[in-house]
């Protein structure tokens, strides 16, 4: 993950868009405080879709039923 403050962002915000379309998160930092990610808006669907979250409580289903037996 990169770091990146609003100002460098505003001037580099072509650069960081290929970056982040490539794979790469930036935390935005505003006065040395965190505000804001930018992720790719795959990743993004990937955690509001919940899929990976889904797959992982099944998971943990299948275990509490092996164990609760």
């Amino acid at each position: 993950m990169k770091q990146i403050t609003t100002n460098d962002l505003q001037s580099q915000l072509s650069k960081v868009i290929r970056d982040v379309e490539a794979g790469e998160v930036y935390q935005v930092n505003r006065y040395s405080k965190s505000v804001a990610y930018l992720i790719s808006k795959e990743d993004f669907e990937k955690l509001v879709g919940g899929s990976d979250c889904k797959k992982c409580v099944q998971d943990l289903r299948k275990i509490a039923n092996t164990i609760n037996k």
